[in-house]
């Protein structure tokens, strides 16, 4: 697995480059091994992970992370960091200098520290033994390539295929997406242990487009004609997935899961969301129902400024005196932004006009703290809140005990199905620190959505042969990791109107529907 994240400029590059030489200087605990040692290394295991080795406490991102039956250890790396448009590179395999004016390169040593890390399987492309960059965000890389160790499986040895990842991971809406890459990790870890996408190897490439538009057009751009990806798998862009949509359309690169949050995704015969439809307020008064139900009946509602998603497809709860079609009334709503400290005023507002339960619209740490600060006030509502604002660190604090939360896809600490157990077994086997989430279970969902599309890929796989197995799934849940998925040739994705729905009892989340779905009527 491949991950990059822009630089502003020059000086960022050149710090990324003394913290990338320096902790790998450090981090050896060898000598260099020889040229052919070295390329043999490079078809081996290293995934991107939380428990991974990075370089200064400053920089983004995670190391990466060897695997291997010994635990973790590093792999022989070579890492090239070159600027190029303002931008830097990290990659693990030889990468020709673009071309233009202030184009540079430079190479570091390479070691090995334990052998472990050296597990067999073939793979792709190999990743950096974790030097990561400096605090500015220099563009960085770490590979991945067919897992191993405990478990049992069969590795993947077809032709490798290159898949893509552009998401938001860095600046205020990144934060909502934490997770998302090591995912991947995980994903491609597990599925080139486990016979790979019809006995091919993955190997995918992620970019960082800053909810940036035109960046992120640059990095679809740049997954397609260099890094020669023939799909996108999980992009998460909220705010920048229309931008590139027509590109995607003109080359019919096939993108297979996301946040598909906007209504983009329910629009383009290119885009296949793996989870529940946000279009419209289905998934808001599937949750708020449930609220209802529980005697929950005077609603305040609060949505994030910096995200249109947000607020979209709930104008209707927001208006004063609505959610009639969920069974409440509304009594209170404000716009908040997430990066807001303290949440006081809100709660006062909503206290004083009677909301005995708040709809919140945001991020997962902004809701923390509005917990946090209403119950300062003597203020405990019922909080509901749907997908990916629900993370798993919401279940340490008391202020949202009964939580209630709807979710496009699997609610993330499910096994009640053998789907759902094996996502548990592979975060288990490949990142035991991943913090799970709606982000994760996401990813993870959007990763077997290409599993289940990829029963037509020949030895020569190729985005057409994606498209075929997309279009042939019908009335397809995934074994319990998303609601019945219908794709149709040529056209949008049929939406879904079926969720998940989970809530916080006494600091542990509970799916209420046992791994099932219930559909909005």
């Amino acid at each position: 697995m491949t991950r990059r994240m822009r630089a502003p400029g020059q000086r960022s590059w050149v710090a990324a480059l003394a913290v990338a030489t320096v902790a790998l200087l450090f981090a050896g605990c060898g000598s260099r091994l020889s040229q052919s040692a070295i390329e043999a290394a490079a078809h081996k295991p290293i995934v991107g992970g939380s428990g991974g080795v990075t370089g200064s406490s400053g920089a983004g991102g995670t190391g990466a992370q060897a695997l291997g039956a010994g635990g973790a250890g590093c792999s022989s790396t070579t890492t090239t960091i070159k600027p190029a448009g303002g931008s830097a590179k990290s990659t693990t395999t030889t990468t020709k200098p673009a071309s233009g004016p202030g184009t540079s390169s430079s190479t570091t040593s390479t070691t090995q520290c334990s052998s472990s890390a050296l597990a067999s399987g073939p793979t792709g492309k190999s990743g950096s033994g974790g030097a990561s960059a400096s605090s500015s965000g220099a563009r960085t890389a770490a590979s991945a390539g067919a897992a191993s160790g405990g478990g049992g499986g069969s590795a993947s040895n077809g032709s490798t295929i290159p898949l893509g990842n552009v998401g938001t991971y860095s600046g205020v809406i990144g934060a909502v997406f934490s997770g998302a890459q090591q995912t991947m990790g995980v994903w491609q870890a597990y599925v080139n242990q486990h016979g790979g996408l019809n006995g091919h190897p993955v190997h995918v490439y992620i970019e960082d487009d800053g909810a940036d538009p035109s960046t992120s057009v640059s990095d679809v751009e740049q997954e397609v004609s260099q890094d020669h990806v023939i799909a996108f798998v999980g992009n998460l862009m909220p705010l920048t997935v229309q931008a590139s949509v027509s590109y995607l359309q003109q080359q019919n690169i096939p993108v297979i899961g996301g946040d598909a949050s906007s209504t983009t995704w329910w629009q383009s015969p290119v885009l296949f969301p793996q989870g529940s439809s946000d279009l419209g307020s289905d998934q808001a008064v599937f949750t708020i129902k449930a609220a209802a139900a529980k005697g929950y009946t005077k609603m305040g509602v609060v949505y994030c400024v910096e995200d249109p998603t947000c607020s979209n497809g709930i104008q209707s709860l927001i208006q004063p005196g609505g959610g009639s079609q969920a069974g409440v009334t509304t009594v209170y709503s404000s716009s908040i932004s997430i990066t807001q400290p303290d949440f006081t005023a809100q709660c006062l507002d909503a206290k004083q006009a009677g909301a005995t339960f708040i709809y919140f619209a945001g991020d997962g740490d902004s809701l923390m703290r509005m917990a946090n600060n209403c119950a300062a006030q003597g203020y405990k509502p019922l909080y509901v809140g749907d997908s990916l604002a629900i993370t798993a660190n919401l279940a340490s604090n008391p202020n949202l005990n009964g939580l209630l939360a709807g979710q496009t896809n699997f609610p993330w600490m499910d096994g009640f199905t053998p789907a759902q157990a094996t996502y548990q077994q592979a975060v288990k086997q490949y990142d035991p620190q991943l913090a799970g989430s709606a982000t994760t279970a996401g990813e993870w969902a959007a990763g077997m959505l290409a599993v289940a599309a990829a029963k037509d890929l020949t030895a020569t796989p190729t985005s057409a042969q994606f498209f075929q197995g997309l279009w042939s799934i019908k009335n397809n849940n995934l074994g319990g990791l998303a609601p019945p998925l219908t794709f149709n040739q040529n056209a949008a994705a049929t939406p879904s109107n079926c969720f998940f729905l989970m809530t916080l009892q006494n600091g542990q989340f509970v799916d209420l529907q046992n791994g099932g779905t219930q559909c909005v009527s």
